[in-house]
This record gives C-alpha cells, sequence and structure tokens, in this order.
C-alpha cells in the first residue's frame, strides 16, 4: 500500500502522556473519529486503521497497521510507562513470563489476570505489553492495547480488557470498533478480556502461576510422576507415594498441573490433600 502523506495526519499525543485506557483528543481540528471520516483541511481520510510502534532500534514509526502484517511487534519495546505520582491508588505489576526475558507491564488487577491467562494459554508462544497505539487515519483519538501476543501458529493475536464498573459504553463500542477494524486489517485475532470468568479458576491459576518455569520439570521426577497419577489420587497422596523427595517433587508436580500434563478439576479450588489429579492421557492431548 502507498505510503500517505505524513502532512495529512497529525501524530497522536505523547507516548509517555497517554495511558492504555485514555483518548487523546485536539482541540486543533474537528475530527469525526467514530464512523473514521475525518475531515482535515478539505481531505477526506479513508477508513484505514494506523498503528504506532518502536523500530528495532526504539525509533518511533506510524504506518497503516495492513502493513504490519508480518511485524513482531510482541518483541518491540513497550509505547507507555505508568507515571508514578504521589497519591496514586494502583500499583503497577510487572509481570515475567516464564523462561524469557523481560518483563510485561499490569497497571490493574484485571490486567494482571489477562497475563496469567495467556501464561497459561498453551496456544500463547510470547506477549508483550503496550507495543503498539491504534488509531483511525486522520484522528486524533488514539487507543493502546494492553497486550500483543504471538501464537504457536505464528499468528498475532491483540489482546484487549473490557473496562468495567461504570465505563462509558458508547466510548468502549468505539474502542472495540477501532480494535476490529484494526484486526481485520492488519489479520490478527482479537481477545476481549471480560472478567467474567470463573472465578474459581482464576484463582486456581494465581496459585499455580508461580510454578511455570519449565526448570521446575526434572525429567526423571516427571516420568515417575505421570505413573503414580496414572490411577486418580489426591496431590499429596500421589507425592508421597512417589518416594521421593517431597520438596522438588511438589514443585514438579505442580508445575506440570500448570502444564495441562497432570488433570484436576479447575472449577473446583485446588486442595492438595482433597483435589484429585490424573495424568492426562494421549487421548486428552
Amino acid at each position: 500500500m502507498r505510503s500517505l502523506d505524513r502532512t495529512q495526519y497529525r501524530r497522536i499525543a505523547s507516548v509517555s502522556e497517554a495511558g492504555p485506557d485514555s483518548v487523546v483528543a485536539s482541540p486543533k481540528r474537528s475530527i469525526v473519529a467514530v464512523n473514521c471520516r475525518a475531515i482535515t483541511g478539505g481531505l477526506v481520510a479513508s477508513d484505514l486503521v494506523w498503528a504506532q510502534f518502536r523500530s528495532v532500534s526504539g525509533r518511533l514509526l506510524e504506518r497503516p497497521v495492513s502493513q504490519l502484517r508480518e511485524e513482531p511487534l510482541e518483541k518491540r519495546a513497550g509505547l507507555w510507562q505508568p507515571p508514578r505520582y504521589q497519591g496514586r491508588r494502583a500499583i503497577t505489576t510487572w509481570w515475567r513470563p516464564a523462561d524469557r526475558a523481560g518483563h510485561a507491564g499490569c497497571t490493574t488487577l484485571g490486567a494482571l489476570e489477562m497475563a496469567i491467562s495467556l501464561e497459561f494459554d498453551p496456544d500463547v508462544a510470547t506477549f508483550a505489553s503496550w507495543p503498539v497505539r491504534l488509531f483511525w487515519a486522520g484522528s486524533a483519538d488514539g487507543y493502546l492495547p494492553d497486550f500483543f501476543a504471538r501464537l504457536r501458529d505464528g499468528r498475532a493475536l491483540l489482546v484487549v480488557r473490557r473496562p468495567g464498573g461504570r465505563a462509558d459504553s458508547a466510548s468502549w463500542d468505539q474502542t472495540q470498533e477501532l480494535v476490529t477494524a484494526a484486526g481485520v486489517q492488519a489479520g490478527w485475532k482479537v481477545r476481549v478480556h471480560t472478567g467474567d470468568e470463573d472465578t474459581v479458576a482464576v484463582r486456581n491459576r494465581q496459585r499455580l502461576a508461580r510454578y511455570r518455569h519449565d526448570r521446575l520439570a526434572d525429567a526423571d521426577t516427571v516420568s515417575v510422576l505421570r505413573e503414580v497419577f496414572a490411577q486418580p489420587c489426591s496431590f499429596d497422596d500421589g507425592v508421597a507415594a512417589s518416594g521421593l523427595p517431597p520438596l522438588a517433587t511438589v514443585a514438579c508436580g505442580l508445575h506440570l498441573i500448570w502444564r495441562g500434563e497432570l488433570l484436576i478439576d479447575w472449577r473446583r479450588p485446588f486442595v492438595p490433600g482433597r483435589s484429585l489429579v490424573r495424568t492426562r492421557t494421549e487421548a486428552q492431548r
């Protein structure tokens, strides 16, 4: 696609000042951003979604999202850093994906839940926080999705969080329209995190997430635990029956549950002394 004249479009607000849920408006121009028909100096912009992102060297770039189909945004630096100020109520959490360098930023508990969910998803290879900002061509409004992920089959996944509470539904509808259009034009999948998932499963994931690292899976211990849990029993009974050192065996067993090699009922709270654990069969893979 031909690059549009850069003078026809205004750079959106500074990435250091606008957060992922912010809408940045300019009083200098009259813009109709809802239907992406922006009129600026007689120019009628098309229904294109543009993206702001960083190059490998960290330089700030802007391109139509249709040109980013093969761009590894999950490897790029984030566009935004949570500001620190006195009286801030939210605490930023930096999530460390298992066995990978770098961290993903989470400004809310909902975003942290999203990061854990992405980490738990076996189809997700890697993900990054805030690497791309989206905006309609000719518009001064921008939206910064929470995460950009790369799936194991090579496809890209854009992950956004639906605001809870008394969030403006009209604003969310506009955001969803923008994100959906970006997904279509760039060939990205789009996942909306609504936060209404089963609470018990979420709690189980949060508890087991500390055992997500592959270094906990000793090959010999894995083999023994698969054999032990071929017959369903409680987690504690299986660890005891293995005859292996308990501390390392517990860590390995919980890692296998996280990885899905050992199965539990995620709809019920995981209690090591009572919850039944069984080995996943080939038919269940």
